[in-house]
């Protein structure tokens, strides 16, 4: 019994050696053959795999999208938001119709067919409630700006699309714009001008009014030497150059016009910020050179040095 556990203990302490690999140099001909075989073997088994989880996978994708797009169906289309126009002419613009692929509306699509064909929508979203209902969120868009055109106006909003091509009356807060001329206006699409540097010029105004946020504007108009002319209430003039800083430049205005209206909210003037880095409010009728007295100058009301 002892000798058998001896035996045992024995067996259990030897080290399995594994046999040395040969070197490459010292295999056969035919022991390189059969590696190199079952080398192949393994890479073409491993492509097979890989193709198909490959295949696989595109196979469950075209089912998923198949389910999706056989089954759900729209059914109900609900508009909300601004009601700027009849929610069936909504509805028919848009050309979706009950019975389209609930997941195949375009968001981006559906967005540009809309603000072209209505103009006065602004921008739309688009929510999905599985499994059949559509929601088309609508927010309006109104004129800030118009031309004369004829007997009527050409009114344009903040981004520079046109919204009606002869309108026969204007709003509160529309300025009308003068000094350049328009190029092409159709309704729906961005106005254009003679050039692409009036043009530029014009969307960066259009810009600056926008996000400084002034109102009551009843004029605007490019003069000779280049810069803009805003009436502001009919009682003020605001002068910017158009090829600067527009957007700062109006900050600017609006800064003083605050100031201004706080000291006498019925003062008329002129705010020139057409004098590089200075900016100055000049009380009275509007004049391009200050009034002097003698050799001294009428001082303005109102300085300010950008810094």
């Amino acid at each position: 019994m002892e000798q058998r556990n001896k035996k045992r203990s024995n067996r259990s302490k030897t080290k399995i050696i594994p046999p040395k690999k040969k070197r490459p140099e010292s295999l056969s001909r035919d022991e390189v053959r059969s590696i190199n075989k079952k080398k192949i073997i393994r890479k073409r088994k491993a492509e097979r795999l890989a193709m198909l989880s490959a295949l696989s996978l595109v196979v469950l994708s075209i089912g998923v999208v198949l389910i999706l797009v056989l089954f759900f169906k729209i059914d109900t289309i609900k508009i909300t938001g601004d009601k700027v126009y009849a929610d069936k002419e909504i509805v028919l613009q848009s050309g979706i119709e009950t019975g389209d692929s609930l997941i195949r509306v375009k968001e981006q699509k559906i967005n540009d067919i809309l603000t072209k064909n209505l103009p006065y929508v602004g921008e739309i979203t688009i929510e999905k409630k599985l499994p059949d209902t559509l929601i088309i969120n609508v927010s309006a868009t109104r004129e800030v700006v118009a031309f004369q055109s004829g007997a009527g106006f050409i009114l344009v909003d903040a981004h520079g699309k046109v919204l009606s091509e002869n309108a026969s009356m204007l709003r509160d807060n529309v300025a009308v714009v003068s000094g350049i001329k328009v190029k092409e206006a159709s309704a729906g699409e961005v106005i254009t001008f003679s050039d692409e540097k009036t043009t530029d010029a014009f969307m960066n105004l259009l810009t600056a009014i926008k996000n400084s946020k002034i109102e009551l504007l009843t004029d605007i108009s490019l003069n000779k030497t280049g810069n803009w002319e805003i009436r502001y209430d009919d009682r003020i003039t605001i002068k910017i150059p158009s090829d600067g800083d527009i957007e700062t430049n109006m900050k600017r205005a609006v800064k003083i016009l605050d100031t201004e209206n706080e000291r006498n909210p019925y003062t008329e003037g002129v705010i020139d910020l057409t004098m590089g880095d200075n900016a100055y409010f000049k009380p009275g009728a509007e004049t391009t050179e200050p009034t002097t007295k003698g050799n001294k100058k009428t001082p303005p009301s109102t300085t300010e040095k950008s810094e």
